[in-house]
């Protein structure tokens, strides 16, 4: 649906009539837009990025700043072809129940449009899931260069380092963002908990943690990671872990697709429910 409204917006700038100015006049940041998006609908995104990300250096202006990057996340997102959108939704239709067709699909769309934002971030996540972390850091650290200041990217960014155990590197990622006002909030909570029990912070590991299961109780991984801070600090964590395994269990696909942004959701059913069985408690 996203791409469609992208599609819709490029598709008006297009036929929006050609600003009427003399040549001595200079080029407007509006100019610069209406130049990218029609290269975008001639699928050179490469370019279109280029001449906007060049724009957003020179021009401090805050709208400018604001209208050009919104541009250019529309151009780096947008789906140039239906069979590239239709594989990347079905990749995503198989991502809670066949991880390894879900990676093929997307495979396929990535061949179409290998530059695409979306694919390359879903891409990333899908290699997350599958353990890979050095290539997840690898595609998004190229990304990066293009699009640094997409929320989406710097989190699945964050995401691919506390994969791969890059503790320092998450650390600064995180400093650069401001997660309470971020739409992604929930997610960094999650990794900042997984972060804080690395470093043995168990007080700060519990107050977010428990933050994040006020603000978001249907979020499975927010009662996984209070079973890991109860299990942490040696306090009774049954009912945590039980809940989590309950909610994976019986999570159904529209609640699933509202979480899968978290690329291990779900993914620790078979640790928690080993460890139950191992205190002679019960998952039923």
């Amino acid at each position: 649906m996203k791409s469609i409204f992208l599609k819709a917006a490029l598709g008006a700038a297009f036929l929006l009539p050609a600003p009427a100015f003399s040549q001595s006049k200079a080029e407007t940041y509006k100019d610069i837009i209406e130049k990218a998006y029609n290269l975008s609908l001639q699928k050179d995104r490469q370019q279109a990025l280029n001449i906007l990300n060049a724009a957003i250096a020179r021009d401090s202006r805050p709208l400018a700043q604001a209208e050009l990057k919104k541009a250019a996340l529309d151009v780096a997102h947008v789906f140039f072809s239906d069979k590239a959108q239709q594989l990347y939704e079905t990749s995503l239709s198989l991502k809670k129940s066949d991880l390894n067709q879900a990676v093929s699909k997307l495979s396929e769309a990535q061949r179409i449009e290998p530059d695409n934002l979306t694919i390359i971030i879903e891409a990333a996540r899908l290699q997350i899931a599958k353990s890979d972390c050095s290539n997840a850091q690898e595609g998004l650290a190229k990304a990066l260069k293009l699009v640094p200041f997409d929320e989406d990217l710097k989190l699945a960014n964050a995401q691919a380092q506390v994969c791969s155990g890059s503790w320092v590197e998450f650390a600064k990622n995180l400093e650069s963002v401001d997660a309470k006002k971020s739409s992604f909030q929930k997610y960094w909570m999650a990794l900042t908990v997984e972060h804080q029990l690395k470093l043995k912070n168990l007080t700060k590991a519990s107050e977010v943690s428990a933050n994040l299961m006020k603000l978001e109780p249907k979020y499975p991984e927010a009662s996984y990671w209070s079973w890991k801070v109860s299990q942490a600090l040696k306090k009774s964590n049954v009912e945590f872990g039980q809940k989590y395994v309950m909610a994976c269990k019986n999570i159904s696909a529209s609640q699933y697709r509202q979480y899968m942004i978290d690329p291990m959701l779900c993914r620790r059913t078979t640790e928690v429910e080993g460890e139950i069985k191992g205190m002679n408690g019960t998952t039923e």
